[in-house]
């Protein structure tokens, strides 16, 4: 059984959590340096990012319809804030592998959430 498109947006929305989350975890392990996941945390767009997520995620796998509405803000948001600065790392040649994949989870949540089927699906 193939999982519904709401649930794929869903796994989607985690991937990128997971990401952003998971690669500030990551780097601590790696270095033990407990200043830079602090700064990390500290960042305005951080935490807001996972909890939103997060709740997105929830949303969609459980078909809500505010989730759809929520995430549709929340990409929008993510990809003006993370395209400026990512074309402005592109322009000088210096890109970072994850931020290719978040840029790759980005859009293709953003697909995923505007194809007909996801809309369909989400309207509890």
């Amino acid at each position: 059984m193939t999982p519904s498109h709401s649930k794929l947006t869903s796994i989607v929305a985690i991937a990128y959590v997971l990401i952003v989350a998971g690669g500030m975890l990551l780097h601590f392990f790696n270095t033990g340096d407990l200043g830079t996941l602090k700064y990390s945390l500290m960042l305005p767009a951080t935490l807001p990012a996972v909890f939103v997520g997060s709740l997105v995620a929830f949303g969609l796998w459980h078909r809500f319809a505010w989730a759809w509405w929520l995430g549709l803000a929340a990409v929008g948001t993510q990809l003006i804030r993370f395209g400026s600065w990512f074309i402005g790392r592109l322009s000088i040649g210096d890109a970072p592998m994850t931020s290719w994949a978040i840029a790759v989870l980005l859009l293709a949540f953003l697909f995923l959430l505007l194809t007909k089927a996801t809309r369909q699906q989400c309207t509890r």
